[in-house]
């Protein structure tokens, strides 16, 4: 267990101004706190498994694939809900619609110097 100059020295160490009242408080609440640890110390986890996280929650995202203009996946990863059907422009379409292009390239303002 620690003791009252023990959490002074902590405190110092980060650089904590503790009112002189509180070290016996806070010298309980630690004690009490490493108490604590020691009990959890005791508990048997050879036969529990390493987990990353507290839930087995997995990536819901869809693998990139190259679909056509126009074309939709079959379903969401979430749910069977389909995704609304969107008219896709072409590249022509889309280039009429940009005020400076060359070729296929949109050209934008220079933002870096």
């Amino acid at each position: 267990m620690i003791s009252e100059d023990d959490v002074e020295k902590l405190a110092t160490l980060a650089r904590l101004e503790l009112d002189p009242t509180l070290k016996p408080v806070i010298t309980n609440q630690v004690n009490s706190i490493l108490e604590y640890v020691q009990q959890l110390e005791k508990v048997n986890t050879a036969e529990v498994a390493a987990m990353s996280h507290t839930h087995e929650a997995t990536n819901v995202l869809r693998d990139d694939e190259v679909r056509p203009n126009g074309s939709q996946p079959a379903a969401t990863p979430l749910g069977n809900t389909e995704i609304p059907r969107q008219e896709m422009l072409s590249a022509e379409d889309l280039l009429k619609n940009t005020p400076d292009h060359s070729g296929r390239f949109i050209r934008v303002p220079l933002i870096v110097e």
